[in-house]
C-alpha cells in the first residue's frame, strides 16, 4: 500500500490506479502507471498494478517481466507474488504459481487470500490433505468470505468428511444466498449422503440462481431420476443438453458431459417405451465416443423394444459378447 514517503505515489493516484483496473480500463491503467513509475521508479505497488493491467491485455511476457523485476528489487513485498502466482496459473504453470502463492502466505501469514489461493491451486492438483491447513486458516483469518468455506467444503468432500463437508458448504450459502455452484456441490454432497430431496431441493435454488447453469440442471435430473421421477429427469437431461450442446469441432468441450446425457435421456425414453427417442439419443452418445462397446448393449434394448429380437441381441453380444465354455481353457467372454 502507499506509505507516505515523499518518493512515493500519493495515496489519491493508488486510488485512482485501482479504479481504472476496477472499470475495466486497462490501457488507461498501464499509461497511468508508466507515469507514475517515470517519478516513482521504487513504487511496488505500481509496478504490481502494471503487471496486472499488462496481464488483463494479454501483453503476458511483459506482464512477467514486470512480476519478475518488481520481485528482484522488492523481495519482501508479498501483494506481488500473489498477483505473479495468478498469472501463471493462468498460463498453466502450475508448479510456480503454488510457489508464488506460498511465498506470499509466507511474507504475510495473516493475508486470508495467501492462504486460500494456495489452498485452492493444491485442491485442483488433488493434493486435497495438503491444502486443507491453508483453506482452514483462510477461514480464521477471513471469517466472512463465503468463498473460504466453499473451498474447504470441497477439499472435506473428496476425503470422505461429509458432515463437515455439508456444515462448511451451509455456511457459504448462509454468508453468500446468491452463489449457485456452492447450492450445486452442496446438492452433489447431499446426493452421495443419500438425502436426495434435499439434494434436488439444493440444486432447484442453483437452478434459480443461474438459469443457465447447464450442470445444475443434469445433477438434479439425476436426483429426479433416483427420485423416479422420470418426467422431470426427461426436462432436466433435455435442458442441460440445450444449454451445452454437443460441438464436436470444439476441442476443449468436456464430451464426456454430453455422452452422459444421452445415454441418461437414452435410459429415461427406454423407462417410458419410446424406444425410437431412445435409439435416437444411444446413437447421439455413440456419435461422440464411437469406440465405447457399452453403448451396444444400451441400444440393443432399445432394439428389442421396437420388436427387433434378433437384431437386440446380436447388438448386445458385441457389446457384452458370448460365453464360451472348454474343458481345457475355461470360461471366456468372446465379442462379436
Amino acid at each position: 500500500m502507499a506509505n507516505g514517503k515523499p518518493n512515493y505515489p500519493s495515496q489519491g493516484e493508488i486510488s485512482r490506479l485501482y479504479n481504472l483496473c476496477d472499470s475495466g480500463d486497462f490501457i488507461g491503467a498501464e499509461n497511468f502507471c508508466r507515469k507514475l513509475l517515470a517519478n516513482f521508479p521504487a513504487a511496488p505497488e505500481v509496478s504490481k498494478i502494471l503487471g496486472v493491467a499488462l496481464g488483463a491485455q494479454g501483453k503476458t511476457q511483459d506482464a512477467l517481466n514486470i512480476f519478475s523485476e518488481t520481485i528482484r528489487s522488492n523481495p519482501d513485498y508479498p501483494d506481488v507474488y500473489l498477483n505473479f502466482g495468478l498469472l501463471l496459473n493462468s498460463l498453466g504453470r502450475r508448479e510456480e504459481a503454488i510457489e508464488n502463492f506460498r511465498k506470499a502466505a509466507e511474507l504475510d501469514p495473516e493475508w486470508g487470500d495467501a492462504q486460500n489461493n494456495l489452498g485452492v491451486m493444491l485442491q485442483n492438483q488433488d493434493r486435497h490433505e495438503e491444502a486443507l491447513p491453508h483453506l482452514e486458516k483462510a477461514i480464521k483469518l477471513s471469517p466472512e468470505n463465503p468463498a473460504s468455506y466453499f473451498n474447504y467444503a470441497n477439499s472435506l468432500k473428496v476425503l470422505g468428511e461429509n458432515q463437515e463437508a455439508l456444515k462448511n458448504y451451509n455456511q457459504a450459502v448462509k454468508l453468500h444466498p446468491s452463489f449457485p455452484v456452492a447450492f450445486n456441490n452442496r446438492g452433489n454432497l447431499l446426493e452421495s449422503m443419500g438425502k436426495i430431496e434435499d439434494a434436488k431441493r439444493s440444486f432447484s435454488r442453483a437452478i434459480e440462481l443461474d438459469r443457465n447453469y447447464a450442470r445444475a440442471y443434469s445433477n438434479r435430473g439425476i436426483a429426479e431420476r433416483k427420485l423416479g421421477n422420470h418426467s422431470n429427469a426427461l426436462r432436466d437431461f433435455s435442458k442441460a443438453l440445450e444449454l451445452e450442446p454437443w460441438q464436436p469441432d470444439n476441442p476443449n468441450q468436456d464430451s464426456n458431459f454430453q455422452f452422459r446425457m444421452y445415454i441418461n435421456l437414452g435410459d429415461i425414453y427406454l423407462y417410458l417405451k419410446e424406444f425410437n427417442r431412445a435409439l435416437e439419443a444411444y446413437d447421439r452418445a455413440q456419435e461422440i465416443e464411437p469406440d465405447n462397446q457399452d453403448i451396444l448393449g444400451f441400444k440393443s434394448n432399445a432394439v428389442a423394444g421396437l420388436g427387433k429380437l434378433e437384431e437386440g441381441l446380436q447388438l448386445r453380444q458385441q457389446s457384452y459378447g458370448m460365453v464360451s465354455f472348454d474343458r481345457t481353457k475355461g470360461v471366456s467372454i468372446i465379442r462379436g
